[in-house]
């Protein structure tokens, strides 16, 4: 039980701080093709 929960928590670690890295970039993308749009 042990080792499950320590690989389940490095698991949610990782997926969390992947979470928040593709949550930056998808704001990126979202306020640079508002600038496209402004520009036309």
């Amino acid at each position: 039980m042990g080792t499950f929960g320590i690989i389940g928590f490095i698991f949610g670690i990782i997926a969390y701080t992947t979470a928040l890295n593709n949550a930056k970039k998808v704001k990126e993308l979202e306020s640079r093709i508002n600038d496209l749009e402004n520009k036309k």
